[in-house]
This record gives C-alpha cells, structure tokens and sequence, in this order.
C-alpha cells in the first residue's frame, strides 16, 4: 500500500460487497487507534465472524503519518486474519479525502481488505436491504481547525438526503449519528433543553448536531427501517420499539461506544438480517489491557 502519488485513496477500486453473511461484527468509533482496532479485529476474528462493519469515525487521516500508519496496522492485521472491513464516515475523517474518492455511492476498495461505503450506499445481506448513512456533527470543531482535522463535508447535505429517500425502503440503516426523537439519548442529554442552556459545547454547535439528527430523523420516517445502529454518540444502549413520530413503524436502535471499551459495549455481533446474535454464543472475549 503506497500513500505516495495519491495520499487520499492509493489504488481505490469499486469492489461489490459479498452476496451473503452469516456473523459479522458492527463496531464503534475507533477513532483512528491503532492498538485498540488491531485488539478488536483479533477478538473478532476469534468470534468468527465473516467482517467487520464500523460505523464512522473510523479514523481515515491518510495525509498525516498517524494515519498512515493506522491503516497499514489495520490492514495488516485484516490480512493476517482474512477479514475484510468496511466503513462509514464520521464526522472525525478527512472528508477532502473522501469525496475526492467517491462520484456515486458504492462500495469502495481503499486497501486489500479496507473499503469505504459512502452515504446511500446499499446492500443486500440475508433478503434484507442494508443502507450506509454517514456524517454528523463535530460539537468540538471550535478546537479544530478547518481544511486540517476538521471538514464542512462531514454534514450530511440536502442533495444527499434526498438522493437518499428517492432509492426508497431499506431494511437497516448502519449510521453515524442516532435520529432525533430516541427517547434514552433525550434523556441522556436532556435534548428538551435549548441548546444555550445545555452547557458543555458551544450553543451553535449542539444546535447544528440536533439539525443533523433531525435529518437522520426524516430518513428513518421516510426509509422505515426495522433496525438502526449508530457510533458517534459514545455510550452504549439499546432501545426497542422506538416511533419517531406517533404513528410511525417503530423501529429497534443500538448505540455503540467507542475505542478503549470492551467488545460488549463497543461491538455488536449480528447476522445477515440484522438480528443479535449474544457474545455468550461467540468465542470468549479477551481482556484490552494484555
């Protein structure tokens, strides 16, 4: 894998993902660390699944030498395992990056065993149609600095959206971010409140993530999906039956946390149709800190 002639995506190619699964792991932000992705991609090769399936802030910064090295430590201990890996955006890539590799949504090979699903990108596993949504919002972009480790693209536009809601039904949505109306995140970051008053983030930054959930919000009500799983959130939670509207068909949401977390709260095993499949029934978890 050579970064030189195209730091962004060397080689990238367009590469179908496999017809059929019968296990694979969905993981949280790993944020571009190292240790802690290659620790994951053992355990989930010794719960034998087929791949590996992130959901955002994956940690692509292939311009700078900790991203590089990121990727080539991941993509070696893929390859040391035979297992693929395919990602969403999160708000914390290199968007420049990404959407100089991307003219239409599909999967794309980055590496032997690295391919990157832009938004809209959809699939089907187990007669159920699986749909990538990336982005969200970074509410700490005020410490970042714009064109270097913080991108305008990392928001989901309107064109997106709609292209989106046009293809028509999916069966599960693999996001970044969760939709807004989920009633433990409400909760958990008392989403009644105005933005100003929450504290924590700059006012304008919550008020630009509530936007983007809102929108995750309308593809859910147009998409009606059975089941969502998202990252970007950092917590772990489970919420069954959730109607977003009254009215609406509910829908099951998983949130995951991210690196530096065991397995069972940063990683979900699930089958081809998007139904759990218990740690309990998969190889013994090992310990993060050997």
């Amino acid at each position: 894998m050579e970064w030189d002639t195209n730091p962004c995506a060397p080689g990238a190619s367009h590469l179908p993902l496999p017809a059929s699964i019968d296990k694979i792991m969905l993981l949280g932000d790993t944020h571009g660390n190292e240790r802690w992705t290659c620790w994951l991609i053992d355990q989930a090769y010794e719960a034998g699944v087929d791949g590996i399936l992130q959901l955002g802030d994956f940690g692509y910064w292939p311009r700078n030498e900790w991203g590089k090295s990121f990727l080539k430590w991941v993509e070696q201990t893929l390859a040391e395992h035979d297992l693929p890996l395919w990602f969403i955006d999160g708000n914390h890539e290199d968007h420049d990056c990404l959407k100089s590799t991307v003219s239409q949504p599909g999967p794309l090979a980055l590496t032997d065993h690295i391919t990157y699903l832009p938004r809209g990108t959809r699939w089907q596993w187990g007669n159920r149609t699986w749909i990538a949504i990336g982005g969200a919002t970074s509410v700490d972009r005020h410490y970042r600095t714009e064109g270097v480790n913080w991108f305008p693209g990392e928001f989901m536009t309107q064109e997106q959206q709609d292209s989106i809601i046009a293809a028509g039904h999916a069966d599960i949505v693999v996001a970044h971010d969760a939709p807004w109306g989920v009633r433990f995140l409400a909760n958990h970051y008392k989403l009644w409140v105005p933005p100003a008053e929450r504290g924590g983030w700059p006012a304008d930054t919550l008020l630009d993530s509530d936007s983007h959930m809102r929108k995750m919000a309308a593809l859910a009500l147009a998409l009606r999906p059975s089941v969502w799983f998202h990252g970007h959130h950092h917590i772990k939670y489970d919420e069954y039956g959730t109607a977003l509207e009254p009215g609406t068909c509910p829908m099951d949401i998983h949130g995951l946390n991210c690196d530096g977390f065991t397995p069972d709260k940063s990683a979900l095993i699930v089958d081809g149709k998007g139904a759990i499949i218990p740690w309990a029934a998969t190889s013994p978890i090992g310990d993060v800190s050997s």
